[in-house]
C-alpha cells in the first residue's frame, strides 16, 4: 500500500533534481550500450516518506515540456510535488536530454517531411543513411522498466503509479499490463487510439527513417490551433509561444534546422496497446478532452477490464489539456486518483466537466 501524499505546507519549498539513469540499450541503432535516462524529479524539500509517480511523455514533447513547463501553474510536476508526491517524469530514447542515435544527420529525417528543412539543414532531398525505424514499443518499456527499477529503488517502494499522456498511454499502459506487481495506479490522459496492427512485424528494426519532425505551424497551428474551440480554452495567450520556446530549448540542433526551428522526434514501430489495455488491472484513470478526436480516443476505455476505472469528459479541452484551463481538472483529478483510486468517491463511473471545472458524475 502507497504511503499517503501529505500535501506542502505554508513555506515548504520544492526540489528539482535532474538524474540520468544508466541503462543498456536495446534500441537497434544503439543495441548494447550504456547510455543514460534523463529523469526529472520534483519533490518537497523537507524529508520523508512518500508516494510515488511516474509521468510517460507522448509522440514528440519530452517530458520537460510536457509535464514540467516553466510558467505560472503550468507543471503538472510540481502539482502533484505540492501534493506530497515524489514526482518523476522520464524521457525516452529519441527526445530531450536523452540519448538521440541517428538524429543528428538531416539526411535521417523521413523522406516526406525533409521539405521542411530544406534548404537550411538540407541543400537538397536525400537517402537516409540509416534507412529504418529507430524504436519499438519494446525498447520503450524496457526503458520505463530501467527507470522503474531505479525509482524502486531510490526510494524504498515496491509499486509506483504512473501517469502516460497520449503515446505515453500505451507506453505507460503496457508496461503495466505487462508488469502488474510494479504498478500502483495508472492515469492515463488523451489516450492513443488503437492501431490496425496489434503484433510487432516479422523482422525489427522495420524499415524507414529514423527521424520525424513538425513545425512550430504543425504544434501550433495545425495540431493544437485547430481545436481550441471555446472562449477561454487557452486561458493565457502567451503559453503556445512559451511551449514552443521550451520545445527548441531541449533540441538546440532542430533549434538551427529551420528558422524558427523543428521539433524532432524518433519514428516508432508500435504495437500491443489493443491487447495490453484489456490486460490493465491497475486502478486507472482516463481522461479525453472533448475536442481531442474524443470518440477514437475512446477505445482504450472500451478495452478497459481494470475493476476500479474512472473516465472523465473534459469539456472546453483538447489534446493539449495540460497547456489549457483544463489543466486545474487534470492535475486535480490526476491528484485524487493517485491518492485514493477513486474520484469524488467514485471508482467506476463516467464524469463530465463543465466549463467551470467542476466534475459531475454520470453513472455508468
Amino acid at each position: 500500500m502507497a504511503t499517503p501524499p501529505r500535501a506542502a505546507a505554508a513555506g515548504d519549498a520544492i526540489v528539482t533534481t535532474d538524474r540520468f539513469v544508466p541503462h543498456i540499450s536495446t534500441v537497434p541503432a544503439n543495441a548494447g550500450q550504456a547510455v543514460g535516462l534523463h529523469l526529472r524529479e520534483k519533490s518537497l524539500a523537507a524529508p520523508g516518506r512518500r508516494p510515488v509517480a511516474l509521468f510517460v511523455h507522448g509522440a514528440f514533447l519530452p517530458s520537460a515540456v510536457a509535464f514540467d513547463l516553466d510558467h505560472a501553474d503550468y507543471s503538472c510536476l510540481a502539482a502533484a510535488a505540492r501534493a506530497g508526491f515524489d514526482a518523476f517524469a522520464m524521457t525516452l530514447t529519441g527526445y530531450g536530454a536523452s540519448p538521440r542515435p541517428m538524429m543528428d544527420d538531416p539526411c535521417n529525417v523521413d523522406p516526406a517531411q525533409q521539405g521542411l528543412v530544406i534548404p537550411h539543414a538540407l541543400a537538397a532531398p536525400c537517402a537516409p543513411r540509416y534507412p529504418f525505424q529507430l524504436v519499438t514499443s519494446r525498447t520503450e518499456w524496457d526503458e520505463i522498466g530501467t527507470i522503474v527499477r531505479f525509482i524502486r529503488n531510490l526510494r524504498g517502494v515496491e509499486r509506483v503509479s504512473l501517469v502516460g499522456w497520449s503515446a505515453g498511454c500505451p507506453r505507460a499502459g503496457g508496461y503495466a499490463a505487462l508488469h502488474p506487481e510494479h504498478v500502483e495506479r495508472l492515469v492515463l490522459f488523451a489516450p492513443t487510439p488503437f492501431l490496425a496492427d496489434d503484433d510487432p512485424p516479422a523482422a525489427l528494426p522495420a524499415p524507414g527513417a529514423p527521424i520525424s519532425i513538425q513545425s512550430k505551424s504543425d504544434l501550433l497551428g495545425k495540431r493544437w490551433g485547430s481545436d481550441v474551440r471555446c472562449d477561454g480554452q487557452v486561458d493565457d495567450a502567451a503559453v503556445p509561444e512559451i511551449v514552443w520556446r521550451e520545445v527548441l530549448r531541449e533540441d538546440p540542433l532542430g533549434a538551427r534546422w529551420r528558422p524558427e526551428g523543428v521539433m524532432r522526434a524518433p519514428t516508432r514501430t508500435n504495437f500491443g496497446w489493443r491487447r495490453h489495455a484489456a490486460a490493465i488491472r491497475a486502478p486507472t484513470l482516463m481522461l479525453v478532452g472533448e475536442f481531442d478526436n474524443y470518440e477514437g480516443r475512446r477505445d482504450a476505455w472500451n478495452a478497459l477490464r481494470a475493476e476500479q476505472r474512472v473516465f472523465i469528459r473534459v469539456a472546453c479541452a483538447s489534446h493539449f489539456m495540460q497547456f489549457e484551463r483544463g489543466r486545474h481538472v487534470l492535475h486535480r483529478a490526476t491528484i485524487e486518483w493517485l491518492a485514493t483510486g477513486a474520484i469524488d468517491g467514485a471508482t467506476r463511473a463516467e464524469l463530465q466537466a463543465d466549463e467551470e471545472g467542476k466534475l459531475t458524475t454520470l453513472r455508468a
